[in-house]
């Protein structure tokens, strides 16, 4: 309910994707003081019912032959519907991702990880998503992953101390890796001198951080067979007990959004 009434007025007003055939007006153009309600046919649903599909469609992963069944629409109302809400609510929600400032950080951050990591001001790491193997063959390189044998796009998540989500990256093809993920989208950018970066092993990013005058809190290197030193045991110790925080961020992601076909096949350029 919270959300849709964050999402009401705006929604009132939205128009629906009608795909690249557009109907061209042959009218004299009507001149608007203000924005107008939704133009065309009425809908059949209430703004709430709208969202519930949508909500329905990426929770459960029903069809659109399914969903229009059971809402009483044609098939291509439904995927109009479905299309266009995405694009609002992508939109609409974006603000609330947003980059805290340090203060701020520190005011919400738990005694157990202050009292470590006093200038921990975010936690890194990447997330795989399946896909459909794509039509075009330098697509299916692209978003080949070699780790999970599969078509995935790869979304860089980076949390507060607190649990909070303060950045989400564009979706990248499997095939790159998470540290050229980190050095071209604009998260660097929004470090600031003395920040305390926490991320895994996949992450050789000291060099770009030194750069900016912050520095990195990474898991020790692993020796191989040899077995880990008591200092190296209780390091990795401390850093994968912080980092279950942005795993568990990235599983809040993931609990809602059902494994379909919701990606489309445009992806970064990468290497």
């Amino acid at each position: 309910d919270n959300l849709c009434e964050y999402v009401m007025h705006k929604a009132m007003k939205m128009r629906y994707c009608e795909g690249k055939k557009k109907v061209v007006s042959t009218k004299v153009p009507r001149n608007f003081k203000r924005t107008p309600k939704k133009t065309g046919p009425k809908s059949k649903l209430s703004v709430k019912d709208e969202m519930i599909l949508v909500l329905m469609k990426l929770r459960l992963g029903l069809s659109m032959v399914f969903l229009a069944s059971l809402f009483g629409l044609s098939v291509g109302t439904c995927s109009k519907i479905f299309y266009t809400w995405i694009k609002f609510l992508a939109i609409q929600l974006k603000p609330l991702i947003f980059w805290p400032n340090r203060d701020l950080i520190r005011s919400t951050q738990p005694k157990q990880i202050i009292s470590k990591w006093p200038s921990l001001r975010c936690i890194l790491d990447c997330t795989e998503i399946f896909i459909e193997r794509p039509q075009h063959l330098q697509l299916q390189a692209l978003t080949w992953s070699e780790h999970n044998k599969h078509n995935t796009v790869k979304l860089l998540v980076g949390i507060a101390p607190n649990g909070m989500i303060t950045f989400l990256s564009k979706a990248w093809g499997g095939r790159s890796s998470d540290a050229h993920i980190v050095r071209k989208s604009e998260f660097l950018n929004l470090v600031d001198p003395g920040d305390c970066i926490m991320v895994d092993r996949e992450f050789p990013i000291q060099e770009e951080l030194k750069f900016r005058q912050a520095y990195l809190e990474i898991l020790p290197p692993s020796d191989g067979c040899q077995q880990m030193t008591t200092e190296k045991v209780h390091q990795t110790k401390k850093v994968a007990n912080v980092r279950i925080h942005v795993e568990q961020a990235i599983g809040r992601l993931k609990w809602f959004y059902h494994p379909e076909k919701h990606f489309t096949h445009h992806f970064s350029s990468t290497y």
